[in-house]
């Protein structure tokens, strides 16, 4: 019988503590994490901000999950170091904790980017559930707010704040929201849907620092002189693996396809081990790396570590998919096709590399060839191969939907639809396991409503 740790009770810890369970009925699993709930929503944070969603409705996992899982869930628990020789967690409470096997699943922090004065009073964040809870609490009528960076954090604290009633202002780096992933078409759709919903939109200007008076922030200070006043400052610039408690820090970590680590008997898996670069957290990716893991910390082959970048999310309601390599330099040798789009707030593209292989796809409005692109890219498939009923639903508005999808109002997941599929129907998302409705969208389109 193994004694398995896991640190961080996100989407991968959790699921990795299921599939680790289903692998070895005897072992002893335990699950850390810093704060005071057991697993949650994580990507309805928003809407919970901005009183959509109500708090019973966030948790994932109740006390009945971990009792019949016979897992032990340690809250409120935070580790101070691990000690990998001797094969120990050792807790702030001074208490040590041995392990026969570890997974490291605590994801990224979100940093404010080195700016003097993020550290002032009135600067937030939005990735627990009790910050969330304080911004809710705190009240958005009568009250500005400014929302700093680039990607999804950023997206969402937009639309959490203007929900919960905040004159709200997104300040964007760069010429355009996103350039890693989104094109000047679809960024033109995203900041048109963010200006609709209430959100002023400051574009080509970094930020230089956070102004404050008596410890408070007062205004967000752009490179251009800019001063963007307000009482909350979200600062979305920066990411970082949550690693501080390994070894030198995490400093060296480095993490094999295998999810395997240099330290013996410990594995990583999540966003923990997404480049800090990317702008966003991928929850699909992380179910199944957790999911992966799991299996490969109980000794069994796991194909290799998903490297695909794969973006499944809403800006305010418009379902976004990004699938590989998005946006293309001028004379890169890689073409794109995007027939008629962009047509009104719906836009598709294709992206090919100098041998014409499909290497990304870009969906947003209408998102139902999601599933069957993803498994063309990761097939390495020629434009000359593609399915023609696909292309000629996505490039021909005329065409009949062949392709059904509906994308998974929790993790995101493009869910594809059987032909007959019709509003009413009762769907379980194979990823993350939430029960929905379908109701009927735009045009063939269907969305998803949390079943209750």
């Amino acid at each position: 019988m193994g004694k398995y740790v896991i640190i961080g009770n996100g989407v991968t810890g959790t699921r990795a503590a299921e599939v680790l369970r289903g692998q070895q009925p005897d072992a002893e699993i335990t699950l850390m994490t810093e704060e005071d709930y057991p697993f949650y929503r994580r990507p309805q944070l928003p809407d919970f901000v901005a009183g959509k969603v109500a708090g019973a409705a966030l948790w994932g996992k109740r006390s009945e999950f971990y009792d019949r899982e016979r897992l032990e869930l340690r809250l409120s628990c935070r580790v101070e170091s691990v000690d990998a020789d001797a094969g120990k967690v050792r807790l702030a409470s001074g208490e040590e904790v041995g392990y026969d096997s570890l997974l490291v699943a605590t994801g990224r922090q979100v940093d404010g980017g080195g700016l003097p004065g993020e550290k002032l009073d009135g600067v937030v964040c939005l990735k627990t559930l009790d910050q969330a809870k304080a911004l809710r609490e705190s009240g958005g009528e009568g009250r500005r707010a400014v929302v700093y960076g680039d990607g999804l954090v950023a997206l969402e604290m937009v639309r959490a704040l203007a929900g919960a009633g905040f004159a709200t202002t997104y300040a964007v780096p760069g010429p355009r929201i996103w350039p890693d992933v989104l094109d000047e078409d679809a960024a033109d759709i995203a900041a048109a849907r963010l200006r609709a919903a209430g959100a002023e939109l400051v574009t080509g200007s970094p930020a230089e620092r956070v102004a404050g008076t008596d410890g408070r922030a007062r205004a967000l200070v752009l490179a251009n002189g800019t001063e963007l006043e307000g009482e909350v400052f979200g600062v979305c610039a920066r990411y970082r693996p949550a690693l501080s408690f390994l070894p030198g820090d995490g400093g060296a970590f480095a993490v094999a396809e295998d999810l395997t680590t240099p330290w013996e008997g410990i594995w990583a898996a999540g966003d923990v081990t997404s480049d800090p670069s990317r702008g966003y957290f991928n929850w699909l990716r992380s179910w199944r790396e957790g999911a992966a893991a799991g299996v490969a910390m109980a000794g069994g082959a796991v194909e290799p570590a998903d490297k695909l970048d794969l973006l499944n999310m809403q800006i305010y309601g418009l379902s976004l998919v990004a699938i590989g390599k998005t946006t293309v330099a001028y004379r890169s040798g890689f073409s794109e096709m995007r027939g008629e789009y962009p047509y009104g707030e719906f836009y598709k593209k294709l992206v090919f590399d100098p041998d014409d292989v499909l290497v990304g796809a870009v969906l947003l409005g209408g998102i139902a060839e999601a599933g069957a692109l993803e498994e063309a890219i990761r097939g390495r498939t020629k434009k000359a191969d593609l399915d023609a009923g696909l292309l000629h639903q996505m490039f021909d508005r005329t065409y009949r939907t062949e392709y059904l999808g509906v994308q998974c109002p929790v993790c995101r997941h493009e869910i594809q639809l059987s032909p007959g599929a019709a509003a009413g129907d009762l769907v379980t998302c194979p990823i993350c396991g939430v029960d929905f409705r379908l109701e009927r969208g735009q045009g063939a389109a269907f969305v998803a409503k949390i079943a209750r």
